[in-house]
């Protein structure tokens, strides 16, 4: 395989890039400067080392500080502590973000679940999110909104998230919620706009975990 090709299937490997789409980042970059690519190509040499994930919600952030171990959200004390938003990836952290209309504290769970998962433990970070919760309520959490896209497999992660944190809300009298009007069945949270998750916040429905 040449280098067109192994560059191609590369991008191929990225999320929702097609054989076209992949094919035009490849001719893309053949058509910017060497300073563009070497600028990429150093940005992606650098991530590992520059980036980490937050000890507590988990998400992946820039540390300017070598020694910082939360990110910018969980170390800023000005933060709602009685709710704990709960989204499958960083991307819906960010969208919820972007739209200024929460101010509680996040848990990224780390991915969806298919229907067909035969592994769903290791899909999710449920050991961590035990630790989180317990932890959150010694601060005063109170709600846990389950901000997952409206989808199957959002619908089934929420389903298994439940039933993996029942005890915890039973044993601490926590109350649980979904968004409500606002996501339209099928819709990704990482793609609604700032209205859309305002309405879902201020919609959101409580669950009765059994």
């Amino acid at each position: 395989m040449d280098h067109l090709n192994r560059l191609h299937e590369l991008f191929r490997q990225f999320p929702g890039i097609g054989p076209r789409q992949a094919k035009r980042f490849v001719y893309f970059l053949l058509g910017t400067t060497d300073g563009f690519r070497n600028t990429l190509a150093k940005e992606i040499t650098e991530l590992a080392s520059r980036v980490t994930l937050c000890v507590s919600c988990f998400r992946f952030f820039d540390r300017k500080n070598s020694k910082a171990s939360l990110c910018s959200v969980c170390s800023d004390d000005s933060r709602d502590v009685i709710s704990l938003m709960l989204v499958a990836r960083d991307v819906d952290l960010d969208a919820v973000e972007k739209s200024k209309v929460y101010n509680g504290y996040y848990f990224v769970l780390g991915n969806q679940l298919s229907l067909i998962e035969p592994e769903p433990e290791s899909k999710i970070r449920t050991k961590e999110l035990t630790r989180i919760i317990e932890k959150r309520v010694k601060d005063g959490l109170k709600e846990i909104i389950l901000a997952l896209s409206l989808n199957s497999e959002g619908e089934h992660t929420r389903e298994f998230v439940e039933g993996i944190i029942s005890p915890l809300v039973k044993k601490h009298s926590l109350k649980v919620s979904i968004l409500g009007r606002g996501l339209s069945t099928g819709t990704e949270l990482e793609y609604s706009d700032t209205e859309t998750i305002k309405n879902a916040l201020d919609g959101r429905k409580e669950e009765v975990i059994m």
